[in-house]
């Protein structure tokens, strides 16, 4: 394995790394001298901010690199051995056995025409020489039990697309699993998970380390998941290393400035309210309060009621009446005008069914859906419908959502052209915007490769506000940015939605940042709202079971 040779003092499992990238416009150095040891058993965190390099050296670790990246110095070792050495043959018996990997994007990385337990089947016998068929089957389903896939055994036959983004994620992770590894590669594997899953699936990789010994090697920008899980802490900043040391004594007393600064962007959750506290300790059976609009008797901007949705599975009984899986059980969300409302949940829970229907990429069974008193029909898609012209949607991954082949101007302007200007105001200006949102007008003639991950979600934030809808659905928009850029994304999106008198619904999994930002709150759990109200509120004083079950999932270090 990587390690720290007890033999010889000082030794490192990456020594002197450095590795310099051929563009277009030159070579570009991403590596400038790392060295760091992995030791048997431990969880080793990488952070820092994007373009620091940690993907870049997990990747090096797996022999991953693409041919425009040239090693400039330094090596890396496996069992005493330099992994630079090694020919195809070798790493054939390395990569996937020896060292394994889980990667963020669970779509990338299952195939979509295959069912997820042959997929997980067929990576168990490529890496276990003479298990049976049988065997095989045996132990992809005690991975999927063992990950939290609920009804492991008919679920086996399931395709990625019948999977939550969560449930793909842990899909993955047995996937990793699978050859029973000396090391794992986890780059943001908890990224896309709500808190409880995450909890769980921390718990499963500390088991893991525990039980045998594998390292992991985690590359993450979430200061929770580092306190929670990891052994110790390499901070890294435009290729180098920054600090490194004992996380509990890392992230208590950081010695660098730029290590200080990642940790105070890192939203907290503020679980007590000193100017409400002794009012709710002397009535502590006081009603829940509920959303604001119904407090102050003003209409909302939007209105969904009663919404079912039904999801149906592809089986003889498909066709049986009332056959399928309820995503949807009679949900009932307003918005308000010039605010922010979120949506929190478990994966699965319906919180994005929920974001599609009202956004109008997902049909519903029953319901009604009103926008400024104007009802749609959800049974019909909303490019039917009328939908696709008051709603935006702001989706997870930026890299996906912005056509490759369409420079960041056209994919502007074609969003101006795209929405409807109301009656007294100006049609917007894409340079405007670009200055609004901290872009420079340069990038307009750049295409989304050549973006970094911060400035592509802020591309897809003025796509979104350029076609003057009346509301933006935001599901996950932050989960895969790093801390510093995630907190300016926040400060865009309060300031733009007040300002225009806009309604944005906010989902996510983060709880501190959903406290940070929204106004009200409503907590989904199988499909039907568990608990709702003002923000604060529920945080602070809801005694709800399933609230206070993801609340105590939050690491413990990052609330007050």
């Amino acid at each position: 394995m990587l390690f720290h040779d007890a033999g010889r003092q000082g030794a490192d499992a990456v020594r002197g790394l450095t590795l310099k990238h051929r563009g277009e416009s030159g070579a570009a150095t991403i590596l400038q001298d790392v060295s760091l040891d992995l030791h048997r058993g431990e969880v080793l965190g990488l952070i820092g901010e994007s373009g620091a390099g940690k993907s870049t050296l997990g990747n090096a670790i797996l022999g991953l690199l693409p041919a425009e990246f040239d090693r400039m110095g330094g090596t890396i070792l496996f069992d005493s051995e330099a992994l630079d050495a090694a020919d195809s043959r070798s790493w054939g018996r390395i990569r996937g056995r020896r060292i394994s990997a889980i990667f963020q994007d669970h779509t990338a990385s299952l195939d979509p025409l295959m069912a997820v337990g042959p997929q997980l089947e067929e990576t168990i016998r490529a890496t276990n020489d003479g298990i049976s068929r049988q065997d095989a089957r045996i132990r992809a389903i005690d991975l999927l039990i063992r990950v939290g896939i609920p009804d492991a055994g008919e679920r086996y036959h399931s395709y990625p697309h019948q999977f939550s983004g969560g449930q793909r994620q842990r899909v993955v992770i047995a996937i990793a699993l699978a050859g029973s590894p000396d090391i794992i590669i986890a780059d943001e594997p908890t990224s896309a998970l709500d808190a409880t899953v995450q909890k769980q699936i921390l718990n499963l990789l500390r088991e893991l380390v525990d039980e045998t010994r594998v390292s992991i090697v985690l590359v993450t920008h979430d200061m929770g998941v580092v306190s929670d899980i990891t052994d110790r802490v390499v901070v890294m900043r435009h290729g180098r290393v920054v600090e490194h040391g004992v996380t509990s004594s890392l992230l208590d007393a950081p010695r660098e400035p730029y290590t200080r600064s990642l940790l105070a962007a890192v939203p907290r959750l503020r679980l007590s309210d000193p100017e409400t506290r002794q009012e709710a300790g002397e009535n502590p059976k006081s009603p829940q309060p509920q959303a604001r609009h119904e407090l102050a008797g003003t209409p909302p901007i939007l209105l969904a009621s009663g919404i079912k949705k039904t999801f149906h599975r592809r089986s003889l009984a498909w066709f049986r009446k009332g056959h399928g899986k309820p995503a949807l059980q009679d949900v009932t969300v307003a918005l308000e005008h010039g605010a922010i409302t979120g949506i929190v949940g478990e994966s699965g829970s319906g919180k994005s069914t929920m974001g599609r229907i009202i956004a109008g990429l997902e049909t519903a069974g029953d319901g009604t859906l009103e926008i400024d008193g104007t009802a749609f029909d959800i049974a019909r898609s909303g490019a039917r419908n009328g939908l696709l012209g008051k709603v935006q949607m702001i989706f997870q991954d930026p890299a996906v959502s912005l056509n490759p082949r369409m420079s960041v101007g056209a994919t502007l302007q074609e969003s101006v052209r795209f929405g409807t200007v109301r009656p007294g105001s100006e049609r917007p200006d894409v340079a405007t915007m670009m200055d609004r949102l901290g872009l420079a007008r340069s990038l307009l003639a750049r295409y989304p490769h050549q973006l970094s991950g911060g400035q592509k979600q802020r591309i897809c934030i003025a796509r979104a506000l350029l076609a003057s809808p009346r509301i933006i659905v935001a599901d996950e928009p932050t989960s895969a940015l790093d801390v510093s850029v995630q907190a300016e994304i926040v400060a865009l999106l309060r300031e733009n939605v007040t300002e225009r008198g806009i309604a944005m619904l906010f989902i996510s999994h983060d709880l501190a940042l959903v406290q940070q930002l929204c106004s009200a709150i409503y907590i989904f759990k199988d499909g039907k709202i568990e608990d709702k109200g003002p923000a604060d509120f529920i945080f602070v004083h809801s005694r709800n079971p399933y609230t206070r079950t993801l609340i105590d999932a939050r690491p413990r270090r990052f609330t007050h």
